[in-house]
């Protein structure tokens, strides 16, 4: 069975997004589930169609620049 992890955040405040990403990796396992020391990881954020700004269809920039800081979680 596929394992599916959803958490609401209220903003995307630095503090908030970091935290619901500990949160959903949380769920997982954490990230040495995932990525061992000395791995290179691709990441792709989602593309999805292009509309007027203000309006977020793809994933949040503020969501791409904490990606970085995942490495720090557990």
């Amino acid at each position: 069975m596929t394992k599916v992890a959803v958490v609401k955040a209220d903003s995307y405040d630095t503090q908030v997004v970091e935290q619901a990403m500990a949160e959903i990796l949380a769920e997982f396992g954490g990230m040495a589930q995932f990525i061992q020391p000395g791995d290179r990881v691709l990441v792709k954020p989602n593309m999805l169609e292009g509309v007027d700004k203000g309006k977020h269809v793809t994933t949040h920039p503020w969501v791409v620049t904490e990606l970085p800081l995942i490495r720090n979680l557990q």
